[in-house]
Formats: structure tokens, C-alpha cells, sequence
């Protein structure tokens, strides 16, 4: 296991994140296969945020103590510690690899639990993704692209480097629309595509069916 670092290793072996990140930051943008088991609540979250800007770190952090504590403390220690169990291989992930991801693996430590973190956090790894979509969308390009309903799409998935761009983002086009699936965030579309693309040493690109 690396230490946290590589992340373009990290993002092509899929691997297992525990997100401690707020429900609604993960929303916003997460990696695939992330899991959302997130140290505080949004709730909790905003009322540690205004602390901070009003009162300063140490308050912060005290109040976030006080917050997640007693019995609320243990449930999510015992949801970390069975992820844990269940992905043995993976890291925690929190939004820049600060207190929160460093809190959890303390917890998790004085549990019995040793778990690695990724450094850098999320926004590392949303970063690596970037620039791993820019450097691979320099390769050469095939994009297939016609009329609704002449098989674009099987097409392109027929491809052993085919990338079907409506599939990650669980949508069929204009005239077809959503799929059974929510669609993802922007930039959690954005993180699926650069790690497709990763795996992929060329690619076509399929836009429509």
C-alpha cells in the first residue's frame, strides 16, 4: 500500500475511501466507490464552521467534540470500524486531509483499528483527476457521433477502449433523458470520467444513442 500520496495509483486500483466528509460536500463532488460515513452531520457541521469564523479554532474543535460525542460518538465509530473490516485495503478521505480525516484515525487507532489516510484529501485527489483528464484527452480522439437510435451507444461499448459518456453520467440524451439512475453531481461525473479514462490507454468517445 502506498502512503497516501499516489493518487493516480490510488484512483486506477479503485480504491475503498472512507469519506468523512459532510453529506452535503460529498454531494457535491465525490470519487467512485467513495463511502460517505462522515464525522459530522451538515448540521453539526455548519454550527463547527460558524464557531470557527466567530470564536477560533480551539473553540471550534471543543465544540466539535461536544457535538459528536457519548453514544453519537460510538455509532460512527462502529460504522468506521466495520468499513474498515469490509475494505481492509482502503484509506480515509476527508476535504484536504486535516483534522477530521486525523481525528477518525485517531479514534479508530485507540479502538484497535490502524487505517491509513489519504493526504491531501479529497481535494488531492479531485486535483490528480484533473490533470490526469487533461493529459489524457491529448491522445488521439475517435467520437462517434449520428443520428437517436442508430447504435451509437452499443458501438461504443463494443470498443475495448470505448468510453460511453451518457452511461457515467446516467443520462440518454435529449431525447431520451435521464436513466433509472441519478445522475451525478458535475464534479462527480468529472472524477468517474478521469478515472475511465486512467484505465484506458486509448479510447472512443460515445456521446449519444
Amino acid at each position: 500500500m502506498n502512503d497516501g500520496t499516489d493518487y493516480r495509483a490510488i484512483l486506477i486500483a479503485g480504491t475503498p475511501l472512507i469519506d468523512v466528509r459532510a453529506p452535503v460536500e460529498f454531494q457535491q463532488g465525490a470519487m467512485p466507490g467513495a463511502i460517505n460515513l462522515p464525522l459530522m452531520n451538515d448540521e453539526e457541521r455548519a454550527a463547527v464552521g460558524t464557531c470557527y469564523k466567530r470564536q477560533g479554532p480551539e473553540a471550534a474543535l471543543e465544540l466539535g467534540h461536544q457535538r459528536v460525542s457519548g453514544e453519537i460518538r460510538q455509532q460512527r465509530l462502529d460504522a468506521w470500524r466495520e468499513a474498515c473490516r469490509q475494505h481492509p485495503q482502503g484509506y480515509l478521505c476527508c476535504a484536504r486531509g486535516g483534522q477530521r480525516s486525523h481525528i477518525v484515525q485517531q479514534w479508530l487507532r485507540e479502538s484497535g483499528v490502524d487505517y491509513p489516510l489519504i493526504k491531501g484529501g479529497y481535494k488531492a485527489l479531485r486535483q490528480a483527476a484533473i490533470v490526469a483528464t487533461e493529459e489524457q484527452v491529448q491522445k488521439p480522439i475517435v467520437l462517434i457521433g449520428g443520428c437517436t437510435g442508430n447504435g451509437k451507444t452499443q458501438l461504443v461499448q463494443k470498443q475495448e477502449n470505448g468510453v460511453d459518456l451518457e452511461g457515467l453520467a446516467h443520462h440518454r440524451g435529449s431525447s431520451f433523458g435521464r436513466t433509472l439512475e441519478p445522475q451525478l453531481s458535475q464534479a462527480s461525473f468529472e472524477n468517474l470520467l478521469a478515472v475511465t479514462l486512467l484505465k484506458k490507454a486509448g479510447f472512443t468517445l460515445g456521446t449519444g444513442r
